[in-house]
């Protein structure tokens, strides 16, 4: 694993038998912003935010069980087996006035943990996430057909630099650095393994909706969205959807919460906007 360069220290913690969470620790401050990354990917597409913010907050990103240098293993890889790992995460650090921040599926994990354990995070940072759509029984089914006949997402290295190259709006140099990094770890890990957690994790986001109980929320909670975003909403399923209109149906339900938008940015939008991203984090943590 040593292959793949990270921009930071990595660290490891057990969490539990068979758990070790990889994880960068930078900067200091009375807050700490916890970075969740997404679907199948590591705590590296946080650079940009660490680089920037930690100048002010203590800045910790991990890597999700399966994913990047954590622990792989017979995990369930749902999303309620990922939230229940960030929060022995939290125990363990023995972290206080936590800001969670999440990208993509890290989103729809951190709005399960504000739900779960609202004592444990300050405020929520959702940024291009996922969870705040509602797909209905048959939209469900269509979608794990799809899956079904292996033609998603993180299958292969095909479909995972297809899916890459679909998030970016512009920045294309970026996108290759990721797919060049997630390219090295399938082929270190078994490419199998890393099919069914990913398969495991789509299943995961479809089968644990949160969006019915955005309204139950208490944690103050910031939306950021890329107005080019490709990813959210599923284009293909709702496709009368726009990321803004996505936004603001989660920000008129959600107590106590904000949404701003990034314009000419994608899926990631905090590598291709990150200025933007940084500044609109700095001042609403502040």
């Amino acid at each position: 694993m040593h292959q793949i360069k990270y921009p930071f220290e990595v660290k490891n913690i057990s969490i539990h038998e068979g758990v070790d969470i990889a994880y960068c620790d930078e900067g200091n401050g009375d807050k700490t912003i916890l970075f969740i990354h997404g679907l199948a990917n590591y705590f590296p597409v946080w650079k940009n935010q660490i680089d920037e913010l930690k100048k002010d907050f203590r800045c910790i990103a991990i890597d999700l069980p399966g994913n990047g240098l954590s622990s792989r293993g017979e995990f369930p890889y749902t999303m309620f087996f990922y939230a229940e790992c960030i929060v022995k995460f939290i125990e363990k650090m023995k972290l206080k006035n936590v800001i969670l921040c999440g990208h993509s599926m890290g989103g729809q994990i951190s709005i399960i943990i504000a739900l779960r354990h609202p004592t444990l995070i300050e405020k929520m940072i959702l940024v291009a996430s996922a969870g705040l759509e509602y797909f209905n029984q048959h939209e469900v089914m269509m979608m794990q057909h799809t899956m079904s006949i292996g033609d998603y997402f993180y299958s292969d290295e095909f479909h995972l630099e297809n899916t890459i190259k679909q998030s970016f709006y512009a920045s294309q140099n970026e996108s290759s650095n990721i797919i060049k990094d997630l390219k090295k770890i399938l082929k270190i890990n078994k490419i199998k393994a890393f099919k069914e957690m990913s398969i495991a994790s789509i299943n995961g986001m479809l089968n644990e909706q949160v969006k019915q109980f955005l309204p139950s929320i208490s944690t103050p909670t910031l939306i950021l969205f890329g107005e080019k975003d490709q990813l959210v909403p599923n284009r293909l399923i709702h496709y009368n959807e726009d990321p803004e209109s996505i936004a603001k149906s989660a920000c008129s339900v959600i107590p106590n919460s904000t949404y701003i938008k990034i314009k000419d940015a994608g899926h990631f939008v905090q590598i291709e906007k990150f200025a933007e991203v940084n500044a609109a984090i700095r001042n609403w943590v502040k």
